[in-house]
């Protein structure tokens, strides 16, 4: 029996157990590029290569933290899932600082303005016993103004209140009692009370003595979800004050499939209200509507997004929103595993999906690896969202099985040229050249300079500091000042018009796969100068402010109520 007839005759239970041909009859429909969608971006350029450049500054900066399980092997499922990250400015100084977790534990790095990150983790108020860490979400749950951490474990979760720069454990206060696999975790008012709620992900129920491993060969293999039971997420109502009520049957969400690795909240079709989209690992994905009062229903099989592209599960691993095309309505990416290719599902008018991976250039690249964390930004400024992709596999033998496949994988770059993606890792630099086991990805502008970086987790290794060299072109940000207690203005969709179109973006610090970005959202320009920027606040007025300047972050403050 092939390798994947082994694997589907134990239903996916092993990971490393993968097909050595590519999954056949993995397509996409067939169709042309849509001339009203190419008109909404600006013109592709006719050169083959890109002028995307990154380098790793983890170690000359300071970032040493080893996220995984050292000098140990085989490793079973519960120590090859976590690895987050997420940035927050804890002590209010106007830079970016980071967290990074994994099932080694986790840190905390100030960040000296841009020039190095310092390890404060016994300072900061982090347990530094602290092990088995999955995920990071960053929001001002007590709505103090001050940025808020919570820590996904592998056995519940832990809530830390920031107090000016130093984090103190308000778990138990805050009635987050929560037990079991937590993974990613997202923030967003999903009620329209202006607080900060929280879904937390699920993943499997997993204790020790359970069976761990399938041998093939010489390999011992990680057994994958398909051997264990699911588990479900939760979601907390916030009651201002940063105490929290588990509300998941009310609102209409204890129906989901579970096995939740990547979690996303969403202001999908522009209604005002926060959606949510659950990636889940080798079960169909769930995709919530929210009724614009809190209650949800899941449209995730009528609207295309439960399946791959073929009518399969998919293993749902992170997860990004997106106008790749430029025609004013988020599309979704989901990564997922070997021989499954990232799927990129495009939004089209009337809230339906059509998954886009083979039409867009993605298929043959992505069903190589294992995708973990994603991100679609414009790491060049020309104005269209290119596509960043960590991968690593999930059973740290899988050399002995097919080294081509191999545990360490590349990380992958996609330049978006006119709503096709083409592959051009190989000339990005080193970063992309190297292998590792990537987990977290999470995107920031750390040193200021206003070109994206972005850190990436990693299971064998230091993490991925990928610092932005780009010959970038011109940008403009934008951060959010909103009434209390929503101040970051978490949910609020932006649009920024200029002299070559109209862009759309959703401000979320939930992105990915266990990671956490800035509250900030970012425009390349290309070559324009000026922009007049729209913001729809969440559940309130729509303000417009131009014109706008290039090469600056601008603070933007809620209208008043009339």
């Amino acid at each position: 029996m092939s390798r994947a007839g082994h694997r589907r005759s134990i239903e996916g239970a092993a990971w490393g157990c993968v097909s050595s041909v590519l999954l056949l009859g993995c397509t996409a429909p067939q169709g042309g590029d849509d001339p009203a969608l190419e008109a909404a971006l600006p013109p592709a350029e006719s050169t083959t290569s890109s002028r995307i450049r990154f380098r790793d500054a983890a170690g000359e900066l300071g970032l040493k933290f080893q996220a995984g399980i050292q000098g140990r092997s085989p490793l079973n499922i519960a120590a090859l899932m976590g690895g987050g990250a997420g940035w927050l400015d804890l002590d209010g100084d106007g830079w970016e600082d980071l967290v990074l977790t994994g099932p080694a534990g986790v840190a905390f790095y100030r960040n000296e303005t841009g020039r190095a990150f310092r390890d404060l983790t016994p300072q900061s108020g982090l347990d530094p016993k602290l092990r088995d860490v999955q995920g990071v979400a960053v929001g001002d749950f007590d709505a103090d103004g001050r940025p808020d951490l919570l820590l996904t474990l592998l056995d519940g979760v832990r809530l830390y209140r920031n107090h000016g720069g130093h984090l103190e454990d308000t778990t138990r206060q805050a009635g987050l009692q929560l037990r079991r696999w937590t993974t990613s975790a997202a923030v967003a008012d999903v009620d329209g009370d202006g607080t900060l709620d929280l879904f937390i992900g699920r993943y499997v129920h997993f204790r020790a003595g359970m069976p761990e491993f399938l041998r093939d060969g010489e390999a011992r293999l990680t057994l994958g979800p398909a051997a264990y039971e699911a588990d479900v997420g939760v979601l907390y109502r916030n009651d201002g004050r940063g105490h929290f009520q588990d509300i998941t049957t009310a609102a209409g969400l204890s129906g989901s499939h579970g096995k939740t690795l990547g979690v996303s909240f969403a202001d999908y079709d522009l209604d005002g209200d926060q959606d949510l989209y659950l990636a889940n690992d080798e079960v169909p994905c769930d995709f919530y509507v929210n009724d614009g009062r809190g209650h949800f229903r899941n449209a995730a099989l009528e609207n295309g997004t439960a399946l791959s592209a073929t009518g399969q599960p998919q293993a749902g691993m992170g997860v990004d929103w997106g106008d790749y095309n430029g025609d004013g309505l988020p599309d979704l990416v989901v990564t997922t595993f070997l021989t499954e290719p990232t799927s990129l599902y495009r939004q089209e008018r009337g809230g339906l999906f059509t998954e886009e991976s083979q039409t867009t250039g993605l298929l043959a690249a992505t069903r190589r690896w294992t995708g973990f964390g994603v991100a679609f930004e414009d790491w060049d400024n020309d104005g269209r969202l290119d596509l960043l992709q960590a991968n690593g596999h999930v059973a740290d033998q899988q050399d002995r099985v097919d080294a081509a496949t191999g545990f360490r994988q590349p990380l992958q770059l996609f330049h978006n040229r006119g709503a096709q993606f083409h592959d051009v890792s190989e000339n990005a630099g080193p970063p992309f050249r190297d292998r590792a086991v990537g987990r977290a990805l999470a995107v920031a502008d750390y040193d200021r300079d206003g070109r994206l970086d972005a850190v990436m987790a990693n299971l064998t290794g230091p993490p991925v500091l990928l610092h932005n060299e780009t010959q970038a072109k011109n940008w403009m940000g934008a951060r959010l000042k909103g009434a209390t207690p929503n101040r970051e203005g978490i949910g609020a969709v932006l649009r920024l018009t200029t002299a070559s179109g109209t862009q759309t973006r959703l401000l979320t610090r939930s992105r990915s796969y266990l990671s956490s970005v800035p509250a900030e959202v970012r425009f390349g320009l290309g070559f324009d100068t000026a922009g007049v920027l729209e913001v729809r606040w969440p559940g309130g007025p729509i303000q417009r402010v131009g014109t706008l300047p290039a090469g600056k972050t601008h603070e933007l403050t809620r209208p008043p109520k009339p």
